[in-house]
């Protein structure tokens, strides 16, 4: 390290304003990072991390400015930089040990501009770049420094008194990650070779490694796949055998162009149920193209934590953050309401729609139209049941083991009724908790089984407002004669 003695300036990456860290309705993206620009890449592989910065993600997984390759770098640009909300938790599944995980690039040969070189280019592997003059390779660290720069590009200098410090061109060989290469599998993960979790397996992780855990699971692009949406849903209802959540996936635009076949790509991926909210098509966000999925999950986060870390309002007509709605190939369409309306909302499909700003727009989950109970079909409801439950397992966890005492159990209903009651009128209609003697027989008690029954409602968002109007002469005549109505 060279010796201090100045002044100096550095540039923090995150956004400009702190944000808003919530304890509730936090993300859990599955994904690809630019884990190519870390020291040790696999330190960030199938590892379910809490991110709470732009600079904290570039630190772990990695920095680009190739967000559309890098789904992960788009679902932390959108947290950090547009909603400002953390903690997301973050799972690469993108393995440079992986074969089919990087490419090779073929040797080329570069000028030198003042002994350095910016090959235009990301997820170059520093460990694997070749450099090479006149046939001669060239040693890493003594004749040449390796590095990658702030948009994430290679960038070969030349050492002064190394063996290249006179050649004007070098030629430059290396690997560099293949985001394409991952598949539908690397994303649903299991447990590999040592009975470890990869992929979505490892949201069962998530809260006894960081001691959080997620209301919305997701992964962007790759969720346009059946398999892969049926993972996150199943994973959404038993998340480490004791949460729930809300999978938000997406429906593919890259050949489902005409949203009015959006419908039939819905039920050809089986998307049917409470658990999943379906969102089509893709969004650009400062002119770069991104999965509606993860500016969904990030919308959700941020309304749960203006609404004190509680889900008590629809995502539907806020502020989308974005700059244009789009197919996969960049292609912008602009939907009517009552397209948006009639072929994508009343068929249980989110979309954004432009009323002097664009707005995420939808209230239902994709159990709509099929099932119209509010608490399965309106996405605020599910967000509200899965609060309240998780809510209740995750605060009285701790009385498990404990004795099933007249006191405690008199302490969990007035606790928990408590913390309902602060619900009512904003939140909810109504709540309330209770241990029901009918419900504990003395040979449940005996086997240390104690049953409680919580009632509520929330309410339903509004769907629609109509007023009718009707002109009146008669408004008219009474005006001009001066009579009183």
């Amino acid at each position: 390290m060279s010796y201090l003695h100045g002044i100096a300036t550095d540039r923090d990456t995150s956004i400009s304003v702190d944000p808003s860290v919530g304890t509730y309705g936090i993300q859990c993206i599955v994904g690809t990072a630019p884990v190519n620009t870390l020291d040790n890449p696999a330190s960030a592989v199938n590892k379910p991390i809490a991110i709470h910065s732009m600079s904290e993600f570039e630190k772990y997984f990695g920095k680009t400015t190739d967000y559309a390759s890098y789904t992960l770098a788009q679902a932390a640009y959108l947290a950090f930089k547009k909603f400002a909300v953390a903690p997301i938790i973050c799972i690469n599944v993108l393995d440079p040990s992986k074969a089919t995980h990087k490419t090779a690039v073929a040797g080329k040969q570069y000028t030198l501009t003042s002994g350095a070189v910016t090959i235009e280019d990301q997820g170059a592997l520093l460990a694997e770049v070749v450099v090479t003059n006149e046939g001669e390779t060239a040693t890493a660290g003594t004749d040449y420094v390796a590095s990658i720069d702030a948009d994430g590009n290679l960038a070969i200098a030349v050492t002064p008194d190394g063996a290249l410090k006179n050649v004007t061109s070098i030629t430059v060989a290396y690997t560099k990650l293949n985001p394409a290469g991952v598949t539908a599998s690397d994303i649903i993960g299991g447990l590999d070779a040592n009975n470890a979790r990869t992929g979505i397996e490892l949201i069962d992780e998530v809260y006894s490694t960081t001691g959080l855990f997620a209301s919305y699971i997701l992964a962007p692009k790759f969720s346009e796949n059946a398999a892969v949406a049926t993972a996150l849903e199943n994973k959404a209802q038993l998340a480490g055998d004791l949460t729930n959540a809300l999978a938000i996936v997406d429906i593919e635009s890259s050949t489902v162009k005409n949203y009015a076949n959006v419908f039939a790509a819905k039920k050809a991926n089986g998307l049917a149920s409470r658990w999943l909210l379906p969102c089509w098509p893709m969004v650009k966000v400062d002119d770069t193209v991104m999965s509606m999925s993860a500016l969904a999950g990030a919308l959700l986060q941020y309304m749960c934590a203006r609404d004190g870390n509680v889900p008590s309002d629809s995502p539907d007509n806020t502020k989308a953050m974005i700059s244009a709605v789009c197919l996969a190939d960049g292609t912008e369409i602009h939907l009517t309401t009552e397209e948006c309306n009639d072929y994508l909302n009343a068929k249980g499909i989110a979309t954004c729609v432009y009323f002097g700003g664009w707005k995420f727009w939808g209230n239902n989950t994709a159990a709509y139209p099929d099932d119209t109970d509010p608490n399965d079909r309106f996405i605020k409801c599910v967000n509200i049941s899965n609060y309240l439950e998780n809510r209740f397992k995750t605060e009285y966890l701790s009385t498990v083991g404990r004795n099933g005492s007249t006191k405690r159990i008199q302490s969990i209903v007035s606790n928990y009724n408590a913390s309902l009651n602060a619900l009512i009128g904003d939140t909810l209609a109504g709540a309330e908790i209770v241990f029901n003697a009918s419900d504990n027989p003395m040979s449940e008690v005996l086997e240390g089984r104690y049953h409680f029954r919580t009632r509520y409602a929330d309410w339903t968002p509004i769907e629609y407002i109509e007023n009718v109007f009707t002109w009146d002469s008669s408004v008219l005549e009474r005006a001009l004669t001066g009579e009183e109505e």
